[in-house]
């Protein structure tokens, strides 16, 4: 390297380049490009020369890891809730910085985006199952907020995503609990059955439900104050929950532990697929089948965006199941076969 250089330093296949300015030291990643590195290497240095920062806020974006860390720390941060962003951050620190953080940003074409969701593809989760189409859209959908975010700070001047990159999610039956299902629940003995109810009878989250405060019933609602999306809302009670919160002191929950909570659950009621989320895919359906609307429903359940909310909603094959017996009695009575 020229010495008018001598902080350009090359490790493993990327180039770094170490400065010195307002009397701390930084060191600047600049991608595996040799040609590329020096010339970003010597406009730093040009920089500095003439007493400015080695970069202004859009050329410290060289890298998609460079992205990757803007987008935190700009926007997850502050958009999203604490447990939420940290997943966030544990999913690109484990997956997708390893995987293609040293490329350059402009490098980043529709065919590295295909190779990165093929590569998702092959892992596998700490169960050791292949990753889901729904977990699949989740650590691409973080790539995709990052190239987003980069598009906003105008590092890039176009977006890379191609169409129909995001695999389709496959249609299925909803995911609820059975009437019976729920009997059972509700008839649980002592906090169980209480905690249940609460969650049968308001779709909220476990997360919302271990932080939510006696104080937080206010006239017929629960108020939730730190959602995932952020927002402030009103959840109405059923009068029999409301008359089990009311009166109460400290939190409404004596339980953290989810998966505690889940397996205690499965052993006293004896319904082996049980998980707390259920319930609130059960409160949505019913919610639907009872002919409430989705923008209602998006406002309790507290979704960002109502296509979330409809995937939530998904009428129940026990109520087509029951139109179709109307049919079929319709038609005995008409004289019909």
């Amino acid at each position: 390297m020229p010495r008018l250089l001598k902080g350009l330093r090359k490790r493993g296949r990327t180039y770094f380049f170490r400065v010195r300015f307002g009397g701390k030291e930084k060191t600047y990643r600049l991608g595996r490009d040799r040609d590329r590195a020096v010339m970003r290497a010597l406009e730093m240095d040009r920089r500095l020369k003439a007493g400015l920062p080695p970069v202004d806020e859009r050329q410290a974006i060289f890298t998609l890891e460079d992205a990757v860390k803007s987008w935190l720390e700009d926007h997850v941060r502050h958009a999203r809730h604490a447990a939420f962003a940290e997943n966030t951050r544990k999913r690109c620190e484990t997956v997708l910085v390893p995987y293609m953080g040293d490329l350059q940003l402009e490098d980043v074409t529709a065919g590295v985006l295909f190779k990165y969701r093929n590569h998702l593809a092959g892992l596998k989760s700490r169960r050791q199952r292949p990753f889901s189409t729904a977990t699949m859209r989740m650590y691409l959908g973080d790539l995709r907020a990052v190239l987003n975010h980069a598009l906003t700070l105008e590092v890039l001047d176009r977006s890379p995503i191609p169409r129909r990159w995001l695999p389709k999610m496959p249609e299925r039956a909803p995911d609820v609990l059975s009437l019976t299902e729920q009997r059972v629940l509700r008839t649980l003995p002592g906090d169980y059955g209480r905690i249940l109810r609460l969650l049968l009878g308001t779709g909220i989250r476990w997360g919302e439900l271990v932080r939510a405060q006696a104080t937080d019933v206010q006239g017929e609602k629960l108020l939730i104050r730190r959602s995932k999306s952020g927002k402030v809302r009103r959840v109405p009670l059923p009068p029999d929950v409301l008359a089990e919160s009311t009166g109460r002191v400290g939190r409404l929950s004596p339980f953290d532990d989810v998966c505690a909570f889940n397996k205690r659950v499965r052993e006293l009621s004896g319904i082996e697929g049980f998980h707390s989320h259920l319930c609130r895919h059960t409160f949505a359906t019913e919610w639907r089948e009872a002919g409430g609307s989705l923008a209602a429903l998006q406002a309790v359940l507290g979704h960002g965006t109502i296509a979330v909310t409809e995937r939530y909603g998904t009428i129940g094959d026990d109520l087509v199941e029951r139109e179709a017996q109307r049919l079929v009695e319709f038609r005995a009575q008409a004289g019909l076969r």
